[in-house]
């Protein structure tokens, strides 16, 4: 008998109607099952309940902001989250990302690419390198078959994003990975020449691994080329 595998769960937060039908209707083509709630209150039970394995996540709600929403949800948990919004400033994107965000689409956005964007960040999230089972530099250990990163002995928590990153340093440990061959490596062709998405995600995980994150000894900026972990 073959086994079908269950589709991902995804929460679509959203207060215009015919945005979040939309939305619905294209991840459900997709192959996901997709709900919607108007509020941000409303999300934040939802997320408690169901844990949903993705949330589209809009900035502008009527009763709670939404970064503040994702700020309350990174407090517990690191569920994938892709913030959606109106605003395509850099500063606003880079606010996102600093605030927790896995991704940032802006408005308006293609049905490809909206789907392009989930499956990507589905796909980073149930991915494993070969054939290691566990990576360790220096205090810093990764047992890879349960997706799980210790520093000195205490499990750190991390974004699918900063796993990857972690991932993609310390298989290359001791050279140097350059800015794009990181971002090629976490996010494909998804943010190809943009290095701030990178500078922001690279700064959240030196908080997490990092004694002092303004003198990192893990992730060591090479200027003008990218970052090396020393052995």
């Amino acid at each position: 008998m073959v086994m079908v595998q269950d589709p991902h769960q995804i929460l679509i937060v959203e207060d215009d109607e015919d945005t979040a039908e939309v939305v619905c209707t294209l991840l459900h083509e997709a192959g996901y099952n997709a709900v919607a709630v108007d509020r941000g209150e409303a999300a934040l039970q939802h997320i408690a309940v169901t844990n949903p394995d993705l949330v589209l996540l809009d900035i502008n709600l009527p009763d709670i902001n939404g970064l503040d929403v994702l700020k309350q949800v990174r407090e517990r948990s690191f569920t994938p989250m892709i913030v959606v919004s109106g605003f395509t400033r850099e500063r606003d994107k880079v606010t996102a990302l600093e605030a927790g965000a896995d991704d940032y689409l802006s408005k308006p956005f293609s049905p490809e690419e909206l789907v392009a964007r989930v499956k990507a960040l589905l796909r980073r999230i149930n991915w494993t390198p070969a054939p290691e089972t566990k990576l360790v530099v220096r205090q810093l250990e990764l047992d890879i078959p349960r997706r799980q990163a210790f520093i000195r002995g205490e499990r750190l928590h991390l974004t699918p994003i900063e796993y990857g990153l972690l991932v993609t340093l310390m298989r290359h440990a001791g050279q140097i990975v350059t800015h794009d061959d990181l971002l090629r490596g976490v996010w494909n062709d998804t943010y190809a020449g943009d290095y701030s998405v990178l500078r922001v995600n690279i700064s959240r995980l030196r908080q997490k691994i990092e004694g002092n994150p303004r003198h990192p000894t893990y992730i060591v900026t090479v200027p003008g080329q990218g970052y090396r972990m020393p052995l």
